[in-house]
């Protein structure tokens, strides 16, 4: 138990490294896909405002993404509560919607 606690008091110092996706002045929030009367339409959601912004930690998956979207990676480091904080303003603009989101449709 001892052990742990030295482990778990070393992630506040360690600096981790996280991925954001691009579009343009945009950054990528969340996507979501439903089935309307036989079609998939997936909803991709953007915003201007990096400190919302849906962060990856693996880059393979945020560049895939970021392809897919016609954008690319931006490469961020940060402290383990900088990195915690990031996902509790993401998650708080989702859990709100935010008015300065962008919506970008497809239809398959």
């Amino acid at each position: 138990m001892k052990g742990l606690e030295i482990e778990g008091s070393k992630l506040p110092n360690k600096v981790y490294q996280y991925y954001f996706i691009k579009l343009g002045k945009l950054y990528y929030v969340t996507e979501s896909c439903r089935n309307v009367k036989r079609r998939e339409i997936s909803s991709y959601e953007f915003i201007n405002d990096e400190l919302v912004a849906f962060l990856f930690d693996i880059q393979s998956i945020s560049q895939q993404n970021a392809d897919k979207y016609g954008g690319y990676i931006v490469i961020r480091k940060a402290t383990f509560e900088d990195y915690i904080s990031q996902g509790e303003r993401w998650s708080h603009c989702i859990d709100y919607k935010d008015k300065n989101i962008c919506k970008v449709y497809t239809v398959k």
